[in-house]
Parts: C-alpha cells; structure tokens; sequence
C-alpha cells in the first residue's frame, strides 16, 4: 500500500524551532526531549501490545518490507538492513524471509570513531549482544561503501517529519553516511522505518540532519515531501 500525505501525522508536542534560526543548543535539546518522549513510549507500547498484538505489528511490518523490497529489486540482491531492539520496529520476520529468498541482508555494527562497518546476517546463527543490546553479527567487516553500493537500504528512526527529516538515536552514525548516497539512491533505494505515530508534521533537525524521502511503518509507505 502507498500512501500520499493521507496518514494523519503526529501533531503533538514536537514543535520545531529548525526553520526560526534557533540556536544548535536549543534545537539539540528540542531532540533530546523528543527522544526521551519517543524512548519509553515505544516500551511502554509494546508491553501494552502484547504477544498478540506485538505478533499483528510484527505481521503488518513483516507484509509492508516485502512489499517494498520486492518494488525495488526483482532478483535476489544486497539489502543493508539493521537488527532492532525489543523496542524498534520488529523487523527480524522481515528479514528472515528475506534472507530466505536468497537475498544477502547486511547489518551495521558499531565501531570506535562513531562509525559503522558492515557484516553479513544469517538468521541461523547466534550473535553476540553488544553493550546496548543489539546483536552484533561477527565475520568480515565492510566499510560505509558497503551501505552505499546495497540495492535497498532499511534506515532505522525515533521519527521523522513531513519533510523527511530524519530523528536518530543521538550517535550521528547515520548522518555521516547518508549524504554518501546518491539522489536515486536516496530517492529509490532507502526507506526509513519507524511506527506510524513517530512521522510528525515538524520535528526538530539540524540542517545536515539526514532527508529521507520514504518512510515505512505498520501502515504502510508514507512519501514525505522530500519524495513527492
């Protein structure tokens, strides 16, 4: 299912002063709020959720991912994916499925210097938790250009606007690599992934901020401005 401007966006507390010259230090504790309103509402969610509802969402996320995957590459290929938390978007039926059909899912795991590098994902195999609770897949480590030449890219959020303007979690991992990507490639190739109550009308960015102009969630595929 693709969706124009028709889902209703969040309009609550998220006021961005972005566009009216705000200091860097007002508008990094404008995110900083946000981030600590979007952090426990997700627990909070999916505890309420419960198995059954969490299975629904999972379901819901699980059909729209094939959807957009299978839109964009017609033979199996190289998705640049990530392994969420208990509280993140449940993704793993996505790519479990995925990694069925013989595509190569690639998983980022953290680095010193704040940067990402890239390691193959089997489903069979265990992983590792690394200090923040994320499995960390051990094998060959590829660089940032491995992100950049995967034929989708699934890019995790705390939110996103109407504009496509990208929330992280507050490592900038993402906003340095990102900008590595082609206007195609940003355009065609890379879906944000949050739930449908974390697309705002107006979050608080930075102007290097990342842009996306897709945005999947349970509801299906939302086109911000940046892709209209």
């Amino acid at each position: 299912m693709t969706m124009g401007h028709t889902m209703p966006l969040n309009t609550t507390a998220a006021t961005s002063n972005s566009d009216t010259g705000a200091s860097a230090d007002d508008i990094s504790l404008d995110k900083d709020i946000l981030r600590s309103q979007i952090r426990p509402r997700r627990l909070t969610a999916r505890s309420h959720r419960g198995e059954h509802g969490q299975q629904q969402i999972t379901d819901l996320f699980t059909r729209h991912v094939l959807e957009a995957i299978a839109q964009r590459i017609h033979a199996p290929g190289t998705i640049a994916a990530y392994l969420p938390t208990k509280s993140e978007p449940p993704i793993i039926e996505a790519l479990t499925r995925l990694h069925k059909d013989g595509h190569r899912i690639l998983v980022p795991v953290v680095r010193p210097g704040r940067k990402l590098a890239w390691v193959h994902w089997d489903p069979a195999v265990e992983h590792p938790l690394s200090p923040m609770g994320i499995p960390e897949p051990e094998g060959e480590e590829q660089d940032e250009q491995a992100f950049v030449n995967a034929d989708v890219r699934l890019i995790p959020a705390l939110a996103f606007d109407a504009g496509g303007h990208r929330l992280g979690q507050g490592g900038g991992y993402y906003d340095r690599i990102i900008p590595l990507l082609s206007a195609q490639q940003l355009q065609e190739q890379s879906i944000g992934v949050v739930f449908a109550d974390e697309i705002y009308e107006a979050i608080p960015y930075d102007r290097w901020d990342a842009i996306l102009p897709v945005v999947l969630t349970e509801e299906g595929i939302f086109r911000t401005r940046a892709g209209a």
